[in-house]
């Protein structure tokens, strides 16, 4: 059933991360080149925050006519990752049930879970957008 599932066989593994100490400018670049919405920041490979897309664009509405390298220059000498990053987590280890990920996405205003192996370093993420995709190749 599809209840039982653990929730590694819908992570999306092949992640774009940043560390902490990097600049507000590396999650902006990875957002214009890359069609993903949420950048896990990590302190080595732990995670200890997300930035969304929602996040920067908060943040770029205030500069708004301004070109990309100008941007980057602001948001890098206004910002540091850490004050924009959301640091209240959902974290599941690869062996949690699909099921409990699908009811904390579906009840609250999150959008992502981070997946972590036994020791806690970050292996994945799933999305309300993985689970809607995992649901449509499973209807019947």
């Amino acid at each position: 059933m599809i209840d039982n599932i653990a929730i590694r066989e819908i992570m999306t593994s092949d992640l774009l991360s940043v560390h902490d100490n990097e600049k507000l400018s590396a999650v902006a670049s990875i957002f214009r080149e890359n069609p993903i919405h949420h950048v896990p920041v990590l302190k080595g490979k732990k995670p200890v925050g997300i930035i969304s897309t929602q996040d920067i664009f908060k943040l770029i509405f205030d500069f708004d006519s301004t070109d990309t390298r100008m941007l980057d220059t602001l948001l890098d000498h206004t910002y540091k990752i850490k004050d924009v990053m959301t640091d209240k987590l959902v974290i599941f280890e690869e062996e949690s049930r699909l099921k409990d990920a699908a009811k904390i996405l579906s009840d609250s205003s999150l959008h992502s879970i981070l997946i972590v192996d036994k020791k806690g370093d970050l292996t994945g993420i799933v999305t309300t957008t993985d689970l809607i995709r995992f649901l449509y190749k499973n209807i019947s």
